[in-house]
């Protein structure tokens, strides 16, 4: 028995245990291990820098779709001449952006380049390019780029007869065929 000083109540103390149980949770996904792979070398390790292929960084589909005729895509050249039916197209690299800059200092250009564009020409190869009959071409009739306009071929065709210059134009080509054609207006 507990002796307490003064009026203090006496307290039996008693222990009391409590018994934790595990919950087992069962997922029906299903869990991957895996090892952690270690790789050694027995010299030193070099790195090589990516060399990327300016023509990759091109607007479009490219520059680059090797001879013969124009494949299915999106293409920027030139205009040499232009028939009732077809012109002569003189494929060109397009660059804005990174892609200009990179592309006019391996030519030796000025770089960065005025405006952001560039425009590479270094494939003296033209080709006949049939046009659609229904082909519609976007076009600057005073070079104002406020004053886009579009018109069929044959109109865009007498036009710039008249206007005496020509821009860069792209070509859309579907089946071997133009099917749209957008002049590139630049500063």
């Amino acid at each position: 028995m507990l002796a307490a000083c003064g009026d203090a109540e006496v307290s039996d103390t008693t222990s009391t245990s409590t018994t934790i149980t595990p919950v087992t949770t069962t997922t029906t996904e299903p869990t991957t291990t895996t090892s952690p792979s270690t790789t050694s070398t027995s010299g030193p390790t070099t790195t090589t820098d990516t060399v990327i292929d300016t023509n990759d960084l091109a607007e479009g589909s490219g520059c680059t779709p090797g001879g013969g005729s124009l494949p299915d895509g999106e293409w920027y050249g030139l205009v040499v001449s232009q028939g009732a039916d077809s012109l002569e197209f003189d494929l060109a690299c397009w660059f804005t952006g990174d892609g200009a800059v990179q592309a006019a200092a391996e030519d030796g250009e000025e770089s960065p380049p005025p405006n952001d564009y560039y425009v590479r020409n270094a494939n003296p190869e033209t080709r006949d390019v049939p046009v659609a009959s229904d082909v519609d071409v976007v076009f600057y009739p005073d070079g104002d780029p406020t004053n886009e306009d579009t018109v069929s071929y044959d109109e865009w065709d007498a036009l710039v007869a008249q206007r005496g210059y020509e821009l860069g134009v792209w070509l859309e080509v579907e089946e071997g065929v133009i099917t749209e054609i957008r002049e590139q207006w630049v500063p």
